[in-house]
């Protein structure tokens, strides 16, 4: 049905310096593939189309992919013609092996047969091309999927838009998000959470909050993913008031911040030196009910954040004021004596100037390299005029 694997076997080369693990590996993978087909040919005959669903469904687990080809060969041998169950379960070992190529040869051969794939056969290729990085074929064959009028369902969908936003391309991410809920299909927080943290990542803010008040409005709970990538990305762009707004409201959603997000948030305090800001986000975070409760909500504060006016100049001034005279009168001790003396006319610093001791000493290292380089030509001369009287003698 399907040619034969001839390559694809990760074994070392002849005269390569493979370790023994890795040589122990293949000398059993290669004694397994003897057995394998040895094992299957040892079956009882009357073994129906289900056994053989069930040895494909093992090989998937172990992704063990280079064996299909022995189950369809048996099949034949015992005239089993494979239907569309079967060929999902080879999809779907090549899939889970991450071997995308094998996976869509195998999707090929079911359209030019007339098997007519269905929703398994295109989620599995879809999957085994996004998972290793193959984001225009993954966006391919969802588009083909829809062509064939095959309904995609979440996992169709979510997997090209988590492959676009983990490749940083957000504008198709955000397509086939809106493609998606066009079509009606149901939306997740993966869903969203993947396209909020794609725009977060580029310090999109308002991109990121769109989605996430998009997501909360359709009634789709959202989790500590979707409410930190929007307020690291805040953090990131000193909009410290902005950060503060979400984190409340996530505070308010019973959501408790991870330990990235505190960290992040707890350097941008104390970068800024606001210890009363720092105190509040630490009760807010750790969802203390007095502070969650008692406190008034936030309004959402318009951008730029007020904290954000100053500079990092002027915020490190602040923060390093009582530092600063100090670390100048030190300065001032420790700055060499030649650099204060000036000339009396122009007063300019004074060049450093070569002392007589300094030249001697540079001539002497001069002469003594070039004694040396005599003493070798004069060996290398000496060696050479015994060679040409040993060669005349000879």
């Amino acid at each position: 049905m399907v040619s034969n694997l001839d390559s694809g076997i990760d074994v070392p080369e002849d005269g390569s310096n493979g370790s023994k693990r890795e040589t122990r590996q293949d000398k059993e993978r290669r004694e397994e593939d003897v057995r394998f087909p040895h094992s299957l040919a040892s079956m009882p005959r009357n073994s129906g189309p289900g056994v053989f669903t069930s040895i494909l469904a093992k090989l998937a687990r172990e992704r063990r992919w280079w064996d299909v080809d022995a189950v369809f060969a048996e099949m034949s041998a015992r005239n089993i013609k494979p239907n569309r169950i079967h060929l999902n379960a080879a999809i779907n070992v090549f899939a889970k092996a991450r071997r995308p190529q094998k996976a869509e040869e195998w999707l090929i051969w079911m359209q030019d047969n007339d098997l007519k794939p269905n929703e398994v056969s295109y989620n599995s290729v879809i999957n085994a091309c996004a998972q290793t990085g193959y984001v225009e074929r993954a966006e391919m064959w969802l588009g083909r999927m829809l062509e064939a009028g095959v309904q995609a369902n979440e996992v169709s969908y979510n997997s090209v838009i988590n492959a676009c936003a983990q490749k940083g391309r957000v504008s198709r991410a955000e397509m086939w998000l809106e493609k998606m809920l066009a079509a009606g299909v149901k939306t997740d927080a993966f869903s969203y959470n993947s396209v909020i943290n794609a725009c977060a990542q580029r310090r999109d803010i308002e991109r990121a909050e769109t989605w996430l008040e998009k997501m909360l409005s359709e009634g789709i709970q959202a989790d500590e993913v979707s409410y930190s990538s929007v307020i690291k990305a805040c953090v990131q762009k000193g909009e410290l008031d902005l950060a503060g707004y979400w984190l409340e409201r996530m505070a308010a959603a019973g959501l408790q911040a991870n330990e990235v997000t505190y960290n992040t948030v707890a350097g941008a305090c104390l970068a800024a030196g606001d210890k009363d800001r720092l105190e509040r986000w630490r009760r807010l975070m750790r969802l203390e009910e007095n502070t969650v409760l008692k406190d008034p909500p936030l309004l959402k504060p318009s951008r730029p954040s007020s904290c954000t006016t100053k500079s990092l100049a002027d915020v490190d001034q602040d923060i390093l004021s009582d530092a600063l005279p100090k670390r100048a009168e030190e300065t001032r001790r420790r700055r060499p004596a030649a650099e204060s003396r000036k000339k009396d006319d122009g007063g300019a610093v004074r060049k450093h100037r070569p002392t007589q001791g300094s030249v001697d000493r540079s001539n002497t290292w001069m002469w003594a390299r070039l004694l040396v380089m005599l003493v070798v030509l004069q060996l290398i001369l000496a060696v050479w005029s015994d060679y040409a009287v040993q060669s005349a003698k000879s």
